[in-house]
């Protein structure tokens, strides 16, 4: 897959999506430096990219720079509030920052959005389409 993101990037610099995965991709290999590339290079162009703001909180976190996290996920809150993920994301932020307040806001807006999600029927859950990235996701096994 990743030849295939790199040829996409190499015949269309301007292909958010491609970077984004690139990205993704990169981050859960714990390759950080990199992610953080390819997810500045999906913003570049594309500023209102949610799962591409999410992703990058997430490695400048694990880069130990929680008040540049702190920005992305404020925009993809701004973008789309019901995204658990960056509630959780947030709540994580707030308490490596020392704002334990605002960290409990935001776990409790985190498990809020999980329960409903967790209780919400199969059947009406959004299928994804071939042109939708891939989603950012709480993962206990991978540096969120």
């Amino acid at each position: 897959a990743v030849k295939e993101f790199e040829l996409e990037l190499t015949l269309d610099p301007l292909n958010a999506n491609s970077a984004y995965e690139l990205a993704e991709i990169r981050r859960k290999a714990g390759e950080f430096t990199d992610a953080q590339k390819y997810f500045e290079l999906a913003l570049k162009d594309y500023p209102e990219f949610e799962e591409a703001h999410l992703g990058l909180a997430a490695v400048l976190t694990t880069l130990q720079k929680p008040d540049l996290a702190l920005l992305h996920l404020q925009k993809a809150i701004s973008l789309n509030r019901d995204n658990e993920v960056s509630w959780y994301r947030l709540s994580k932020v707030e308490r490596l920052l020392g704002n334990g307040t605002e960290q409990q806001k935001a776990m409790t807006e985190f498990q809020r959005l999980h329960s409903k999600k967790t209780n919400e029927p199969e059947s009406g859950r959004k299928l994804l389409s071939p042109d939708e990235v891939t989603k950012q996701s709480v993962d206990p096994n991978i540096p969120n």
